[in-house]
């Protein structure tokens, strides 16, 4: 029987999990309500629809307050400590990612460094 499992990042292996999802380049969502069973239904289908062959689709998530504290984010660059991160680590379609909005992990976390360097002052003219 196929299914969607959303599984917490557990608590004491936040630093592995995020460190495989940035190697491994996860599709990820940003700000996905998984309370919502409808919409996590129609998610797996479009998912399924677009090449995802196996069973179980496991999802993990995790808050944003685990992106702030693990990547040291400050001021505007921080999340909503409540906003949900979920990331399928098995799904790779780069032209359906686009289509939903969806991002590489490692995209989110760079993107982030930049900013925080930014706002720092750290950039030097060519980077910028």
């Amino acid at each position: 029987m196929k299914k969607i499992s959303f599984v917490k990042v557990p608590e004491g292996r936040v630093d592995e999990y995020l460190d495989k999802f940035f190697v491994t380049s996860a599709f990820t969502f940003e700000g996905l309500d998984i309370s919502n069973k409808r919409g996590n239904r129609e998610m797996e289908k479009l998912i399924r629809k677009n090449g995802y062959e196996g069973d179980e689709l496991l999802c993990y998530w995790f808050n944003g307050n685990v992106m702030n504290e693990k990547y040291n984010l400050t001021g505007d660059n921080r999340y909503p400590d409540d906003l949900t991160f979920v990331v399928i680590p098995d799904f790779y379609n780069p032209m359906f990612k686009l289509s939903v909005g969806a991002r590489w992990f490692d995209d989110i976390v760079q993107n982030n460094a930049y900013r925080e360097l930014e706002m720092r002052g750290e950039l030097s003219e060519q980077a910028q």
